[in-house]
């Protein structure tokens, strides 16, 4: 496998994990607005902590631009109202499955062929069809921006060769030349109409994406660096560097460039989606406003099948602002200023003082919310002393009062869990390993075992990064600080931002970012996380298991120092185990035993302590009513969308 380097999706969705308490709540300003306020009920407004990184739906990577994306493009299917393991059809009216024998691989690789919805038009009256879509993906792969990687799982660009087809295992040069061809085509064909030439070559077979009448197209598995099926192909098109783009309106403002994004795309919207993105300023106190498209195709197919909330029209106008003070957006709550909000985080008197409000629902919400928008562990990087050393691991994480952190920390917020894979998700830990436990006579003991035996390490100061983002996790320093003084290791704990956190997994000129200077660096030991990219097992073990993992590579090193022969074994699993279908019992039983396997591994190292799954809660205006929770979800209040949502 080359190596790939995962980004993240790194903002949690709506209202969500517990922090510690934060005072100051009952501020005497609001967010200023021109359509919000008490008592109207013509706009749904948001106070939003995050600003989007970007409104490109083949480059947004955070969970704000999701927000902002999914409200304006659409995609072939999205999630099934509150499921994670269903969907329905949004541009696609329905899709079946075929399979052929692959004997490079010696498996059968799934086609995924989708009948798409007629009389679909963009916003400007342009028209959609299975040339668009085609379009849209490929010019997807080739921006080559972060989520990229969701669609090189399975797919790859295209030479228009049959009898040898490109995927990611071709020669670089070969990629090269077959990408100049093929944005060159993007950025000159007809896409609405084109011409029997053109047609001809989208129509060919043996390219992941093939159009195969105007109205129906193919996505062709096994391109990309799975190089086999993958089981959660759904889930993973359901991710906005899957919509469809108008390629008429990209080609008017800059065109397509190869790994390069579109500035104008990245400020601007244009999708066949329920609303229209108005008035966007992205810097604090801006924001954005969401009309009702008055073009929107679906009102007729929504009517056909009302079941299917993908395809609903828009109620209510939507007013988003950029406002990231706790104390602010607490009292735009409280008195009916905005009807819902998305904190960074939001701590448990801050919870408190809204339980206490009728006008307030504060909504608890399952396990799998606080795993989807963050599980949260402390790396140690097991390349540098002392935590080459095994039994320094151990100690470490025998050191440390899970219970105490929860309860202080977090107001008793959260629940332990072992990794890679998050609580509530399919194949979480299998073999129901527990928890790493606090024993502080078995650190002592491992400590004993140690080079750090007898405290020859307590005057080695050891940079703990964290994130800066309340007092939870500066409380939880505090008490590591204090636990991990016990066993004679010392601890600076530096405080990063959110920016920071990102940055310092980053990855360039030979080196991790982690290993240097960087944000008062380097740091062999410090706080991670990771928000997922949509529900599957394999996202995770992707990011914090396989060698190549953003998580590992630049944070644990977990097995990157092991034995070649190790390595590649767990890494291949890795993506034997994405591949692997779970259609019978015999599947399930192989899937559990790959995934309790890399959970052992993983468990015995060390490398990676799991600290606890931050409890998520919804909260939102008495008024507000229509919304659908979803745990993927990019709007307010963990809904896919808002546009089912409307104020009494």
């Amino acid at each position: 496998m080359r190596p790939r380097t995962r980004n993240i999706v790194v903002i949690v969705v709506v209202v969500v994990v517990v922090a510690a308490g934060i005072g100051g709540y009952f501020a005497l300003q609001h967010s200023t607005t021109s359509n919000c306020g008490p008592s109207q009920t013509k706009y749904i407004c948001v106070d939003q902590a995050e600003i989007p990184d970007s409104l490109d739906p083949a480059v947004t990577f955070t969970t704000p631009g999701w927000a902002a994306v999914q409200q304006v493009y659409q995609g072939l299917v999205n999630y099934n109202g509150s499921s994670v393991t269903s969907f329905s059809g949004v541009l696609a009216a329905g899709w079946s499955t075929s399979f052929s024998y692959n004997p490079d691989t010696q498996s059968n690789i799934t086609t995924y062929t989708f009948q798409l919805r007629q009389n679909v038009v963009f916003s400007n009256g342009d028209p959609y069809n299975a040339y668009v879509q085609w379009y849209s993906l490929y010019r997807s792969l080739l921006l080559a921006q972060g989520p990229q990687f969701i669609l090189e799982e399975n797919f790859f660009s295209t030479n228009f060769n049959p009898a040898d087809p490109l995927s990611y295992y071709s020669t670089n040069a070969t990629i090269a030349a077959a990408n100049t061809t093929l944005v060159n085509d993007l950025n000159s064909w007809n896409f609405f109409t084109p011409t029997a030439s053109e047609a001809a070559m989208m129509e060919l077979p043996n390219q992941s994406f093939q159009v195969i009448s105007p109205y129906s197209i193919a996505l062709n598995l096994g391109y990309g660096y799975l190089a086999s099926n993958y089981t959660y192909l759904l889930a993973s098109i359901s991710a906005p560097n899957s919509y469809a783009v108008d390629p008429a309106w990209i080609d008017a403002n800059g065109g397509v460039s190869i790994g390069t994004v579109n500035g104008y795309a990245a400020t601007n919207t244009l999708g066949t989606g329920p609303y229209l993105l108005e008035d966007y300023n992205p810097a604090g106190g801006g924001g954005y406003v969401l009309q009702p498209n008055p073009k929107y195709w679906g009102a007729s197919a929504y009517a056909a099948t009302p079941w299917n909330i993908n395809l609903a029209p828009a109620n209510t106008s939507v007013e988003i602002i950029f406002q990231d003070t706790i104390d602010i957006t607490t009292a735009d709550l409280l008195d009916g200023h905005v009807q819902g909000a998305s904190f960074a985080y939001i701590g448990p008197s801050t919870i408190a003082q809204l339980q206490g409000h009728s006008n307030v629902v504060v909504q608890q919400l399952p396990t799998i919310y606080g795993a989807t928008s963050g599980s949260w562990w402390i790396f140690l990087n097991q390349s540098v002393y002392p935590f080459n050393n095994l039994s320094v691991r151990e100690a470490i994480a025998h050191a440390i009062d899970y219970s105490l952190i929860i309860q202080d920390a977090f107001g008793g917020y959260a629940t332990p869990w072992v990794g890679p894979v998050p609580p509530s998700y399919p194949f979480y830990n299998p073999d129901n390993l527990a928890p790493y436990s606090y024993d502080l006579s078995l650190a002592y003991k491992e400590m004993a075992d140690s080079p750090c035996a007898a405290g020859a390490c307590r005057g080695d100061t050891i940079k703990y990064m964290y994130l800066n983002s309340g007092s939870d996790w500066s409380d939880t320093a505090s008490l590591l600080q204090t636990e991990l003084a016990a066993i004679n290791i010392t601890i600076d704990p530096i405080p990063v931002n959110l920016d920071g956190l990102i940055a310092e997994q980053g990855y360039s000129s030979g080196d991790c970012a982690s290993n240097t200077t960087l944000n008062g660096g380097p740091f062999y030991m410090g706080q991670e996380f990771y928000t997922s990219d949509y529900i599957s097992p394999d996202d995770w073990t992707q990011n914090d298991f396989v060698s190549s993992g953003s998580a590992n590579m630049c944070m644990a090193g977990f097995n990157s120092v092991a034995l070649p022969s190790y390595n590649s074994t767990l890494d291949n699993l890795t993506y034997l185990a994405a591949a692997t279908p779970d259609n019978n019992a015999t599947d399930n039983a192989t899937l559990a035993q790959d995934y309790g396997t890399m959970t052992q591994a993983l468990y015995d190292n060390y490398t990676e302590i799991w600290l606890c799954v931050p409890t998520s809660f919804a909260v939102y205006s008495s008024n507000l009513h229509g919304f659908v929770q979803n745990p993927m979800a990019s709007a307010e209040p963990f809904a896919i969308g808002f546009n089912t949502q409307w104020l009494s």
